[in-house]
């Protein structure tokens, strides 16, 4: 037995000594580049090689700790010195040494009050919490940690939250709170997130699935301890891939897959011993000894057992003792052993009902809806002034970098506003060429046949017989017609254009303005045999300018007239559509092509188009129609089938 022994120790020492080698070796090399540096710098990189390294070699960890805190003391860098401190005592928490933890932590705290410095202040007293939530006293874990969560609040330092975020999220996991424990681990992994501190977030990760593993939501804790393992070998931590591991073996024992649990329970407890994990090795003995109960080897399970109960009970943290007591009561279960059984569940009852009764329950709720409401008015005082410096400086700067970002967004914006408008310009000329062309060709063709009618008129008048006379004045009519309404159509376009045209919506009788636009073309419509019909009554009444509105109704009719052929029939239909009325002005004329269609309403796309006989337009007059229904509150659209006819259709307000 003794020799086994002495070859386990041996073993251990030959498995440490690589890492050890390798990580003095690395000290080394950074004492030997920075040693030309400031005591200062120095002193930095000692104490961020003392955290790096606080879980796989916690030894030389300390050693460069221990040094840091000597070259801060020597230069009378008080901030350096509590920094050393509570990074040493986060280095004797982890190897049970709470007594040595608990000192160097008091001594920073002690030490950051001197001299105001608020981060240390935060990071002793969660640091201190910490301890006494490993102690099982939540009372004054909740204290410190609270404390510390203010002033970290207050300094904006998510880092620090996220310390303290998780210890609370550990005491809630230890209540058996686990809506309230996922509530601050999710927080925390946020706070990491945002820090980029991947190594925070997988502890955070790994917390998680120990709390669904307590839940006995077995799938979702192996998930979440299979992204933890690659999370923990990625940044090399040793004691998050102890932990992992050991979690994977619970898991599959839970399973009841027992071969499997011990394969990656041994794993995870050579690797706890090579780093001195002191609460890993406790844990993988309990489920050694659980393990072996379960395949029958009670005298191997009994042995491991009796090492996890010693090594808990030389820390001082409870929650060790009590975990041990409770897997030797499922031990003497499965033994059926059920004298012994009952023996360690009093005793696990004993212990556990001493952190989880009633009043440390309440207390907690009760600090954390006072943390809420107030902050702790002692701290208050002592870093009110270092705290507001910080705020104003802070405030300085987000109102400076707030002018910069405005001045940047008004001279893009203005750039980007010449840039659009130049391009307006350049598409509004574009538009402005081809219309003005159409308007030149369509102005010009009516006059020559005035000007070629007349001509005729004046040179064989005596010769010409009386209904030839009657035909040419009847042409000389119908083009001074369309001269007239085309430039009636430009006139209002342009008036619309620059802003000039009153807008003054009264309440009318459409049936009146669509018999009037009935008269107006009774002359047009039966020179094609056209007849023109409507449904409405006597007294339906619209909101819109007058004006405008009989310009929409002229156009449609006129064009109704105009692309219809011969013994045809143009329709004005009312339907009444919540509290609005669609008008349709619908022929059975020659239809309209898709494509056309979709340039319909297009400034930059009318086009000249002549009717069943002969009749000339621009399209401008379709344009209008838009423009005055959009601006009586309602849209125009059309239907058409090529050979079928065509239904223009808009609406207008019923009411104001």
């Amino acid at each position: 037995m003794k020799t086994k022994r002495i070859i386990a120790i041996t073993l251990s020492i030959l498995l440490i000594l690589p890492l050890f080698l390798t990580a003095q070796n690395k000290l080394d090399s950074l004492l030997e580049k920075y040693k030309s540096s400031s005591d200062t710098t120095k002193a930095r990189i000692l104490n961020e090689f003392c955290w790096s390294n606080r879980s796989k070699t916690p030894q030389l960890a300390l050693k460069a700790g221990e040094e840091a805190l000597k070259i801060a003391q020597s230069i009378n860098n008080q901030k350096l010195q509590a920094k050393s401190l509570n990074l040493m005592g986060v280095v004797y928490r982890n190897l049970g040494n709470y007594d040595k933890s608990i000192s160097l932590y008091k001594n920073a705290l002690r030490i950051a009050e001197a001299i105001k410095d608020s981060n240390q202040i935060a990071y002793s007293y969660n640091n201190i919490g910490g301890l006494f939530r490993l102690e099982g006293n939540n009372k004054l874990a909740l204290e410190n940690i609270m404390k510390a969560l203010n002033v970290f609040e207050n300094l904006h330092d998510k880092a620090g939250m996220a310390f303290c975020t998780i210890n609370i999220g550990l005491i809630y996991s230890r209540q058996q709170n686990y809506i309230k424990a996922l509530e601050y681990l999710n927080r925390t992994i946020t706070l990491r997130e945002e820090i980029k501190d991947r190594a925070g977030r997988a502890l955070a990760l790994n917390l998680i699935a120990e709390v669904y593993f307590e839940q006995e939501k077995i799938n979702l804790a192996l998930d979440y301890f299979k992204e933890v393992e690659k999370e923990y070998t990625a940044v090399d931590d040793k004691k998050g891939l102890a932990a992992t591991w050991a979690g994977f073996g619970r898991v599959y024992y839970f399973k009841k897959e027992y071969s499997k649990a011990e394969v990656f329970i041994q794993r995870a407890l050579e690797l706890a011993r090579r780093i001195n994990y002191l609460e890993g090795q406790i844990t993988c003995l309990n489920y050694l000894g659980l393990i072996y109960a379960q395949l029958g080897n009670f005298s191997k399970a009994d042995e491991n057992f009796q090492k996890a109960l010693k090594i808990a009970v030389s820390t001082k943290e409870i929650y060790n003792q009590i975990s041990c007591y409770k897997y030797l009561t499922q031990y003497y279960e499965i033994k059926k052993d059920f004298k012994n059984a009952l023996l360690y569940t009093k005793k696990y009852s004993v212990l556990k009902d001493s952190v989880m009764n009633q009043e440390n329950i309440a207390f907690v709720n009760e600090m954390e809806s006072a943390n809420k409401a107030e902050k702790a008015e002692k701290l208050n005082t002592i870093l009110m002034k270092d705290i507001d410096l910080e705020r104003k400086q802070r405030n300085y700067f987000i109102i400076i970098a707030m002018l910069v970002i405005i001045l940047a967004i008004i001279t893009y914006s203005r750039y980007h506003s010449k840039k659009m408008a130049n391009i307006k310009l350049q598409e509004l000329n574009a538009m402005k060429d081809k219309f003005f062309g159409i308007i030149a060709h369509d102005l010009k063709n009516p006059f020559n046949a005035i000007f070629g009618f007349t001509e005729i008129l004046l040179q064989d008048f005596d010769n010409l017989k009386e209904e030839e006379k009657l035909h040419l004045i009847q042409e000389i009519d119908n083009s001074g017609r369309q001269t007239y309404k085309l430039l009636e159509n430009l006139l209002y376009w342009s008036i619309s254009q620059t802003g000039r045209m009153e807008f003054k919506p009264v309440i009318l009788n459409i049936s009146e303005i669509i018999k009037h636009t009935f008269s107006i073309f009774e002359t047009s419509a039966k020179n094609k045999n056209i007849s023109l019909v409507t449904n409405c009554g006597d007294n339906e009444e619209v909101y819109a300018d007058e004006e405008m509105l009989k310009t929409v109704i002229r156009n449609l009719v006129s064009n109704g007239i105009k692309f219809t052929h011969k013994g045809g029939v143009v329709s004005v239909l009312l339907k009444n559509i919540n509290g609005t009325k669609a008008v349709t002005v619908d022929d059975n004329g020659v239809g309209l092509t898709e494509k056309s269609i979709e340039n319909l309403f297009k400034i930059g796309s009318v086009s000249s188009s002549e009717g069943t006989k002969g009749e000339k337009g621009t399209g401008l007059g379709l344009i209008l129609c838009k423009e005055f229904v959009e601006r009586n509150g309602g849209t125009i659209w059309v239907k058409s089938e090529i050979g079928k006819g065509s239904k223009f259709i808009f609406t207008i307000p019923s009411k104001k």
